[in-house]
């Protein structure tokens, strides 16, 4: 151990050695040697060097001395300062001692003084104690026979809690020398007396303009002189109900104030006063008389019992404050849905709700405010989106209402009381933007509602059933479902606006239908989804493919009913033709019958119109000559059999004409429409011509007669093919009608096909 030390010594011993040898060149250093450094100079640097270390060592030198000469004058004048206050310390110090021995000298006469008293006074201290004793023994008996006096007094000045402070501080005395017989008079006055206060507390309970403070201070000071707390509590409860049952109804009358008046009245509350108005008065004395509840009667009642009580009384008042809050937001709703900002206060309204029931809901925590505020917040989103739901109809309404008026303003100014076929597409677009914005527009109203400073937004049983219930499945699908349902009004003959419904009109909404389920419905709900954030799924939510075959359905129906509309009326217009006529003294033809050409007329501006909303659609290919004409060669063929039989009936050519039949081509007269023009023109011509048919089977008809329908066959037949998407229908129809006519010719004979076409081109 001694050799360790010895060896540490040397070593520090050695290091000390070369830091100083090393440090002895350093100018800064205390162990600087000037001989050294200037030797290591002259052995290390040029002549160039020396001269410019020297003029550097001369420069530091100045300055060094410059310093100096500035730190000695500094601390000069510092030593000045401190020797002139040094000597102003002196001459203070000597002030306090002599004012030391003043007081050293008074304290010993107060000292010697005080000694002096106490030893005078040694003899009578008992008995001044005794004094003392008896002085106090008096001033509270004084107190007692004063105490009655005294509590009548407050109690005639209302000043109801001197009086039971009066009391508290006498009740133990009292009680102590209730059995004496001198003081049983006062005690039984002060009895007497407080019962009265008693009395007089309990009044504070029954008063209408009594505030929750003074109904507290009252159930406080006869807690204090021991009444019964549970008959306490409930007295409370009742009273603070009363209270706050007064602040509701006056919020009613607000609300009915507000329902009688006009919105340029600036004498009612405004959304955003009247929810303050509540918060201030009912919330806030609410959630005074729970703190008072519970400091008043959480020791003296029983936990369980007193809580019980205490939620069932707060739950009844919110049901009733928030029974007024629905009224007044049923009101505002219907105004809120005409302006976005209406709905901004409605939503910032609807917060400071929710944030103040928070507030109350941390005084009463097994009651859940959140919870409570947030299902009225979800009433009153519904209820406005019913609202706006009711708008949205009534807008939709209006559209239906102008697109009628556009297609009777078309068809009055048209040259044949029709609607323009290029006129058409303009408004299958104007009520599918109409219905677009209309959907955007409301979406946009509830737009305050996903604002993320609101604090209710924040809330899952809120957000979520909002967005998917209220907004997606309650706003836009039952929109959507209330337009193909409206749409499918125009189909039932037993509704006013199906009677008055024009085919245009038929046309128009089955396009709209068509579309809508094509892209509209999914850009809707696809819009609805981006814009709140929430996408749709589970067994509540309509699927998209549901409300697009609704709209599929409806518009198939409606264009099933615009052919049988358009089909009725050239029914009408065929069956007149050949039911007003004479067909047992025709003439001979001389050109298509007026009503035939108008029927090809207007067939052609239905193929316009149709394909102005609806794609052409397939149809085959034109047959040969020979087979568009085949009518008229089996037609041949039938009359020369007639006039081959000598016996020839009317039977033997149904029976021929039944014959024929069996090898020409069927005609489904039931085949579906589809959403092409050739479809629904096809369908027309089949129930046109199947009219003709049924027309031509009642009647009896001449040779004249039946040259008559052999020239307008021709001439539907030269007009209709181009409209059908088989011109074999066309060519199989006419050879029924065809062979109906030769049935009820009485003497048949028919043109030949040369003279049916000479007699055309004529015409043409």
């Amino acid at each position: 151990m001694a050799d360790r030390s010895i060896k540490m010594k040397s070593s520090v011993e050695q290091c000390s050695s070369s830091e100083s040898e090393q440090n002895s060149l350093d100018i800064d250093s205390k162990h600087f040697q000037p001989q050294s450094y200037v030797e290591n100079l002259t052995k290390g640097f040029s002549l160039k060097q020396l001269m410019e270390t020297e003029s550097m060592l001369g420069k530091d030198i100045t300055s060094l001395d410059s310093e100096m000469q500035t730190l000695v004058y500094e601390n000069y004048n510092k030593f000045i300062l401190a020797t002139e206050t040094i000597k102003q310390m002196t001459s203070d110090f000597k002030q306090m001692e002599t004012g030391m021995s003043n007081l050293m000298a008074r304290m010993e006469n107060l000292s010697s003084f005080s000694l002096e008293i106490n030893s005078r006074l040694q003899p009578k201290r008992e008995s001044v104690a005794r004094i003392s004793e008896t002085h106090s023994l008096l001033k509270k008996l004084q107190h007692l026979y004063d105490l009655p006096t005294k509590l009548k007094t407050a109690l005639t000045k209302k000043n109801l809690s001197q009086a039971v402070e009066l009391y508290l501080r006498s009740r133990i005395v009292l009680e102590q020398y209730r059995e004496m017989p001198a003081f049983q008079g006062i005690d039984s006055d002060c009895m007497a007396t407080l019962g009265e206060l008693k009395e007089e507390i309990r009044k504070n309970f029954d008063m209408e303009d009594a505030t929750i403070e003074v109904i507290s201070e009252s159930a406080s000071l006869l807690l204090k002189l021991n009444e019964n707390p549970d008959e306490l509590r409930l007295l409370f409860l009742q009273s603070g109900g009363k209270c706050l049952s007064i602040e509701i109804a006056e919020l009613s009358k607000e609300v009915e104030v507000w329902q009688k008046s006009n919105e340029n009245d600036t004498n009612v509350l405004d959304l955003l006063a009247f929810i303050d108005l509540g918060s201030n008065t009912v919330i806030t004395n609410l959630g005074l008389i729970v703190t008072s509840y519970k400091n008043l009667f959480k020791e003296c009642c029983s936990p369980s019992e007193s809580e019980k009580t205490l939620i069932n009384f707060t739950m009844a008042l919110v049901k009733n404050y928030f029974d007024v809050l629905e009224k007044r937001y049923g009101l505002d709703c219907p105004k809120a849905g005409k302006r976005e900002e209406n709905v901004s206060v409605l939503v910032r309204s609807l917060d400071k709700l929710y944030n103040k029931l928070q507030t109350l809901g941390q005084t009463l925590p097994d009651v859940d405010f959140g919870r409570a505020s947030t299902d009225l917040i979800s009433k009153v989103a519904r209820s406005l989106c019913d609202r706006l739901l009711e708008d949205l109809k009534m807008s939709f309404e209006s559209s239906l209402n102008l697109l009628r008026e556009a297609i009777a303003t078309s068809s009055l100014q048209g040259e044949d009381g029709t609607t323009s076929p290029t006129y058409i597409p303009s408004l299958v677009s104007q009520i599918l933007n109409a219905v677009n914005q209309d959907v955007k527009n409301v979406l946009s109203t509830l737009e305050p509602f996903l604002d993320q400073s609101i604090t209710f937004i924040n809330m899952p049983y809120f957000y979520i059933p909002f967005c998917l219930q209220d907004v997606h499945e309650g706003t836009i699908v039952k929109y959507l479902s209330h337009i193909s349902g409206r749409c499918e009004e125009f189909l039932d003959n037993n509704e006013s606006d199906a009677k008055n419904a024009s085919v245009d009109l038929l046309l128009v909404l089955s396009r709209m239908c068509f579309d809508a389920s094509s892209s509209t419905v999914q850009h809707l709900l696809n819009y609805t989804t981006e814009q709140f954030r929430v996408r749709p799924s589970g067994t509540n939510v309509t699927p998209t493919a549901t409300i697009t075959a609704t709209f599929r359905k409806a518009s198939l129906n409606l264009l099933n009913q615009y052919v049988a509309s358009e089909g009725d009326n050239m029914i009408t217009l065929m069956e007149k033709s050949i039911e007003n006529r004479n067909w047992m003294d025709y003439p001979e033809p001389r050109s298509a019958r007026p009503a035939v050409k108008r029927i090809v007329e207007v067939i052609g501006k239905i193929d316009a119109k149709v394909g102005s909303v609806f794609e052409d659609g397939s149809r085959n290919d034109r047959g040969s000559d020979s087979s568009r004409l085949s009518y008229f060669g089996s037609v041949a063929r039938q009359t020369r059999g007639l006039s081959q039989t000598s016996a020839s009936s009317h039977v033997d050519r149904s029976l021929m004409s039944n014959i024929q039949k069996l090898f020409s081509e069927k005609v489904d007269l039931t085949a579906p429409v589809d959403f092409t023009k050739v479809s629904v023109v096809t369908a027309i011509v089949k129930n046109l011509l199947k009219a003709m048919l049924e027309s031509v089977r009642v009647i009896t008809i001449d040779r004249h007669g039946l040259h008559q329908f052999q020239v307008d066959c021709h001439f539907l037949h030269s007009y209709l093919w181009r409209f059908v998407n088989d011109e074999s229908l066309v060519s199989t129809m006419l050879d029924d009608v065809m062979h109906s006519a030769l049935n009820r010719c009485i003497d048949p004979s028919i043109l030949s096909p040369s003279a049916v076409e000479s007699i055309s081109e004529r015409i043409a």
